[in-house]
Order: structure tokens, then C-alpha cells, then sequence
């Protein structure tokens, strides 16, 4: 598949509607605006017992529009308005309505950096979700930002790394493999393995592997390279890894995929 034509054709960005709801990382954008996608911007409203719904759709409706010939440039866009619990919502149109990936932005709520909506959406979704946080590190656009992937050897290597090559040619950018080794003496045969499993799936990424707990050695490694994008999926410690570094592609895993799969394909034929 060429760099040129998105893996994302059709994407669901759930908005809140605040003056920063839809600021943009340069990498989210090369990904999401594009003339081959679609975004659909949803906007939940949770329900009050008030009259006059249809007017304040309308209104809602036209907000949405106004915000979308703002911020867009490439991409076609929808406009949706469902009512509801949040959470319930968007996995209600990633279910039944269809997207190939959804944007959700941060928001910490408590002890959760993620927050209560886009933490359920992450554990549930049966498509990968780009997460960006609300601070990041101020870009630099003198040099080209690398994409990252965290490779965990969990049964979902081979597609995670496929999305970063991917991502990472969709953004024009190096690919930095990053390989963590919990002991010393695990590091050299993890590095043979990683070496032999990227000459058939990512001959020109660049591997590194160290030593170190994982969420640790991540966010140093992102820190260091100026990441534009981590690619992941997993373990929610790697993904907690780029809070405030940069957005992450969260793939989620082949048996949370395969489940949410039988669940829905079971829905069908109740």
C-alpha cells in the first residue's frame, strides 16, 4: 500500500467543543487529514429534561460545521449529534456505524491521566484509537519528528510494527523500534530477535534495545528523539509512557480485536 493512500478511511473524532478541542499534533493531522478519509465529528450530549432538542441540535449541528471548515483542509466531513452517556456513544458508532480509527483527546480526571471516557474507549474499541494529550512538548519544526513503536512480544508485534511502518511513512519520518530487556542478560538475545524479526517487516527502521522498566525506558527514548508519534499496543504502561510526549497509536491487541469481533458477530445472529 503506498504512503499516499490512508489504512484510515474513515475516522470518528468525538468533540467537546472547547477553543482547543481539536489542536492538532502535526502527525494526528498528517494521518486524519487527508483527501482519501472521511471524519466524522461527533458531539455527545448527555440528557437534561429540557424541551426543544431538534433547536439545540440544529445549533449544535452548525457549531460543529463552523469548527470543521476551520480546522480541516483535506478530509471529508460528517457531522453527528448523538445523545447519551459519552463513553456509550462513541463505542456505539465505532460498533454499528463504522470507523477505521477515532481521535480521542485526553482529558485526566483524578489518578487517571487518560480519563474516565477515553480510558473506556481505549479498553473497548474494536479499532485502534489515536490518543493525544492536552500539553505536549512544543514541536520542533526545524527537523523531522520520528515515529516511534513499542514492540512487546506479546502476540501483536506483527501488526503493531506493520502500522508503524505505515505511520511512519504517511508522516514522512524515521521509524524507531524500541525494545525493552527487563535484565542484562536478556538484552542480547532480545536484540538477535528483534533484528531478525525486522528484516521481514521493517528492514529500514532504526532498533533499539535497553535495559530498564518499561514505561521508564519509553518515555526516555521519546524524550530523547523528539518523537511525533508513538505506535503501541498492549500493555496501558507503554501507552502511559507518552503522556504530555506526544500522541500515540494504540493498536489495542489481536485477542481484545478477536473478542470484540466474536461479541459483535454474536449480536448478529441472536
Amino acid at each position: 500500500m503506498s504512503a499516499n493512500t490512508s489504512i484510515y478511511r474513515r475516522v470518528l473524532i468525538p468533540i467537546d467543543l472547547t477553543p482547543r478541542s481539536l489542536a492538532l499534533a502535526p502527525a494526528v493531522r498528517r494521518i486524519v487529514d487527508t483527501r482519501d478519509t472521511e471524519i466524522t465529528l461527533l458531539h455527545v450530549v448527555e440528557p437534561k429534561p429540557w424541551l426543544g432538542r431538534a433547536a439545540h441540535t440544529l445549533r449544535l449541528m452548525n457549531e460543529l460545521e463552523i469548527l470543521a471548515q476551520r480546522q480541516f483542509r483535506g478530509a471529508g466531513l460528517a457531522r453527528r449529534i448523538e445523545w447519551g452517556r459519552p463513553a456509550d456513544c462513541i463505542l456505539g458508532v465505532l460498533r454499528y456505524g463504522g470507523a477505521d480509527v477515532v481521535l480521542m483527546t485526553a482529558a485526566p480526571a483524578g489518578a487517571d491521566p487518560v480519563g474516565p471516557v477515553a480510558s473506556e474507549v481505549i479498553a473497548e474499541s474494536p479499532c485502534p484509537v489515536l490518543l493525544e494529550w492536552p500539553v505536549t512538548h512544543p514541536a520542533n519544526q526545524a527537523r523531522v519528528q520520528p515515529v516511534c513503536c513499542a514492540v512487546e512480544w506479546d502476540g501483536n508485534e506483527t501488526r503493531v510494527l506493520r502500522e508503524a511502518v505505515w505511520a511512519a511513512e504517511r508522516c514522512g519520518a524515521p521509524l524507531i523500534v524500541l525494545g525493552v530487556a527487563a535484565r542484562a542478560r536478556d538484552a542480547a538475545s532480545l536484540n538477535a530477535r528483534a533484528t531478525e524479526f525486522l528484516r521481514d517487516v521493517a528492514p529500514d527502521a532504526t532498533l533499539e534495545v535497553e535495559i530498564g522498566h518499561p514505561g521508564a525506558v519509553i518515555r526516555r527514548a521519546l524524550r530523547f528523539h523528539g518523537a511525533g508519534l508513538l505506535v503501541a499496543g498492549g500493555a496501558r504502561e507503554v501507552l502511559l509512557a507518552a503522556e504530555g510526549e506526544c500522541p500515540v497509536l494504540y493498536t489495542g491487541c489481536q485477542e481484545q480485536a478477536a473478542e470484540m469481533e466474536f461479541e459483535f458477530a454474536a449480536g448478529r445472529t441472536a
